[in-house]
């Protein structure tokens, strides 16, 4: 396994814990918390990333390879977060394609 972590979670968040694990018939209570920290992770993850390819510090490819995903996928997440793909520099060359120079 892993290393051991532990934490506080104040009453509101044990709370809705304990109503997630009992609506849904969970009882393997590590487990689960696992699980939506792995989720929260990945979506921070991608969120990171997503910056950096924004501020054009890292390519689509390099994020998608260090998340672990296909290059369609990334674009997908890219999308997700508002992270426009096609830059001015782009446009330029599918102006200078199309007026065929």
């Amino acid at each position: 396994m892993g290393d051991v972590l532990s934490v506080r979670i104040d009453k509101d968040l044990e709370g809705r814990l304990t109503f997630l694990m009992k609506e849904r018939r969970i009882v393997d209570r590590s487990a689960y918390i696992r699980r939506l920290i792995d989720r929260s992770l990945t979506e921070d993850f991608l969120d990171y990333l997503s910056e950096e390819v924004a501020a054009k510090r890292i390519s689509m490819w390099k994020a998608a390879s260090m998340a672990g995903i296909s290059l369609r996928s990334m674009m997908s997440e890219l999308a997700k977060r508002g992270v426009s793909m096609y830059d001015e520099q782009s446009l330029r060359e599918d102006l200078l394609f199309a007026e065929g120079k």
